[in-house]
């Protein structure tokens, strides 16, 4: 078995190259890349646009004065996954690593041991020149060491600073002549040690301080931002050319991140990415008290025809009509996804939705949905199966959706003594009650104390819009389970879009329209950009401000990119 002796003291001082964001780059104090060291001055240009010599100039001071402090953070179990399968080409490859808590656990360095044996298990499957020699001869240490600054730039997504060359170095020789262990077994071990360090875990940012800005701002280096794109639009590591386009200093100029942005876009990462930026969005992938769209059960006596492969076909044509928004030559962008009634599905969907389509699910095609049940995702089986509950349709938490995340309301937690069980059957102490609407169950339930009504008054008419759709999605004019007639009419009483509505479909197409529903999808995407809830001034007026003009998916993202929130980062002064 290899020796991993000393590995725990590497670990720590390769910790100490590294104190969170920094000025300079490659993890020292200091560097010789003149694209960093050129990059300060004064905060007093006009928001970002280019000087004379094509760099960008700093943007207003309010701007950077305004910016919230940005926490280290690491990758997420899936960006770590995306990443150790890029660094390595094995597309498939599956590693242990879950570790989601704002500190990294005990659990989670375990992970990270298991994630590097994962990895040389994997070892022939890997399609990447990793060590880039023959480990099977003898000792190469000019090999070993170039090994250690070309793969580590990529496992850290930046250059080693010479005291980490340094350590790993001293890793290797220590493993191949200490313990005399193999070439080969040497490589390996400083391998492992990479995969564990903080350098591949964490999100490492550095810059160079902004002169005359309040506190310590950075503008940030290439290879940060070269990060910081690549895991905004793919969710995984730099490739080749963005690593080269950091280097060469075209991320530090507003041209040079619009062509990057515009390339990523074409890869099938970004389309792979945004279709799952959609389905987060939506709470199809699983929030909260809501299961993932696959992990959801029906009543079978009520929807017969559920089944597993309903469940993925309902996926399918989400992630369709995402591409067909966001990626065709034509694509309408935020006016799709809220009010297209164009559906891509297989017969069991279409027997759904109640329209001609394939004669078997092997079979997909393009169909239109009936204008007078259907118009955009809100009204398509996966979101409306995903909000509702196992025998029946939840306008609690199709309203409390809407609100929250269609138009960035602030409902804040339910009260401790709220009940959450599903409202599905008439209340036990009223024998007389009869048969009744799930609607006017809700009433009962939530209407009636003063410490529910304040929300619900909101929430219920928000959600009673969506009554047509049962559990499954199908669209119905009498409930599945009581038999008695539909009333989906209700009467918003908050922001641009409040005032009387017949149904789901008319406050969809008013969605479209909305300054409050665009404004609020542009904050949730910035969000996940900038990994923040508080915006800067120049964010929320330039970046949200646009795209609610011109609801174009392709200028939010260059917009995000080109932000002062994206170029620079605040460093929170220790005490």
């Amino acid at each position: 078995m290899k020796s991993l002796g000393g590995l725990a003291s590497v670990l720590l001082a390769l910790a100490g190259c590294y104190t969170g964001a920094s000025a300079g780059s490659n993890g020292d104090a200091d560097t010789d890349d003149p694209s960093v060291a050129e990059s300060g001055g004064d905060p007093t240009g006009s928001n970002g646009e280019a000087g004379d010599s094509g760099e960008p100039a700093d943007p207003a001071a309010t701007c950077l004065d305004e910016l919230e402090p940005r926490a280290l953070r690491r990758l997420s179990p899936e960006q770590a996954q995306n990443t150790v399968r890029d660094l390595f080409g094995v597309p498939d490859l599956e590693i242990p690593y879950g570790d989601e808590s704002d500190v990294i656990t005990e659990l989670g360095v375990r992970q990270l041991r298991g994630t590097a044996e994962a990895v040389l298990g994997a070892r022939d499957a890997w399609t990447a020149d990793v060590y880039g020699c023959d480990t099977s001869g003898p000792a190469d240490d000019a090999c070993a060491e170039t090994f250690i600054r070309e793969f580590g730039a990529k496992a850290f997504r930046r250059p080693l600073g010479d005291a980490e060359v340094d350590l790993l170095m001293s890793v290797y020789e220590s493993t191949v002549y200490g313990e005399q262990l193999s070439y080969a077994d040497g490589l390996d071990v400083v391998l492992t040690t990479m995969l564990q360090s903080p350098g591949f875990i964490y999100v490492m940012e550095s810059g160079t301080p902004v002169e005359g800005a309040s506190g310590t701002v950075l503008e940030l280096d290439g290879h940060s931002l070269a990060s910081r794109l690549s895991y905004f639009l793919w969710n995984s590591m730099p490739d080749d050319a963005l690593f080269a386009a950091a280097e060469s200093g075209e991320l530090n100029t507003p041209a040079g991140l619009e062509a990057q942005v515009e390339r990523m876009l074409q890869s099938p990462r970004a389309q792979d990415r945004i279709r799952a930026m959609v389905t987060h969005w939506l709470h199809i992938d699983g929030a909260g008290l809501r299961l993932v769209l696959e992990e959801l059960a029906k009543e079978p006596d009520l929807y017969p025809e559920f089944s597993p492969a309903l469940l993925q076909a309902m996926r399918i044509e989400v992630e369709a009509l995402v591409d067909k928004a966001l990626f065709d030559d034509d694509a309408g962008g935020f006016e799709v996804l809220m009010s297209s009634r164009e559906a891509y599905v297989n017969a069991s969907l279409a027997e759904l939705y109640g329209v001609q389509g394939p004669a078997d699910d092997e079979s997909w095609a393009w169909v239109t949905l009936p204008e007078e049940e259907r118009s955009g995702l809100l009204t398509r089986a996966a979101f409306l199966s995903v909000h509702a509950h196992q025998r029946v349709q939840s306008p609690i938490y199709r309203g409390v959706y809407v609100l929250e995340e269609i138009l960035c309301a602030e409902l804040g937690e339910p009260p401790p003594t709220a009940n959450d069980t599903p409202v599905e059957d008439p209340p036990d102490n009223d024998p007389d009650a009869g048969e009744m609407t799930i609607r006017e169950m809700v009433e009962l339930r939530t209407m009636n104390d003063a410490t529910c009504a304040t929300c619900h008054a909101l929430i219920n008419p928000t959600g009673y819009l969506f009554e047509h759709y049962d559990a499954l999605g199908r669209w119905r004019s009498h409930e599945v389970q009581s038999g008695l007639e539909v009333d989906a009419a209700a009467e918003l009483t908050m922001g641009d879009v409040a005032g009387p509505m017949p149904d789901a479909t008319t406050l969809s197409k008013s969605l479209v329209e909305s300054d409050d529903a665009r404004a609020c999808f542009a904050k949730k995407w910035a969000q996940t950009a900038l990994d923040t809830h508080t915006f800067d001034p120049c964010t929320e007026e330039e970046v949200v401000g646009s795209f609610v003009q011109s609801g174009d998916v392709g200028a939010l993202l260059n917009g995000i990119v080109g932000s002062p929130a994206f170029r620079y980062v605040r460093v929170e002064e220790e005490e």
